[in-house]
């Protein structure tokens, strides 16, 4: 015999202000709305050096596949200069200073070649 218990366990969803439409989704969850905590330095520092740690390869996935999702979702990807903006926002936040580049024919596919802002290989 199995037995389960149920426990409700708080947790925390961060969402960028481009993903709050994803609340809608959940409205059978009790969600509250919280202010933004402030972030100790130290903190801080030890987010950056372990995003330095992340190899660039990696990056470069995590960027194409944030601007290919983001691409095919109709509440973010219906602008695409604002979806490059975010997408390059994204990419700043892993401590890049420059979006890696993406194959011309991704970029093709996706519908976004051209767009200022992409570098393309």
């Amino acid at each position: 015999m199995v037995s389960t218990t149920s426990i409700d366990l708080p947790g925390i969803l961060l969402l960028a202000p481009c993903e709050e439409f994803f609340l809608s989704t959940t409205k059978d969850l009790p969600i509250e709305k919280a202010p933004v905590p402030s972030v100790d330095p130290n903190t801080k520092k030890k987010v950056e050096r372990a995003l330095s740690q992340v190899e660039m390869k990696n990056k470069e996935a995590a960027y194409q596949a944030w601007l290919g999702y983001y691409n095919s979702n109709k509440k973010v990807g219906k602008n695409k200069y604002r979806l490059v903006e975010l997408a390059n926002d994204f990419s700043r936040s892993m401590g890049l200073d420059n979006p890696p580049p993406i194959p011309k024919l991704v970029l093709g596919k996706m519908g976004l070649r051209n767009i200022f802002g992409l570098r393309s290989k």
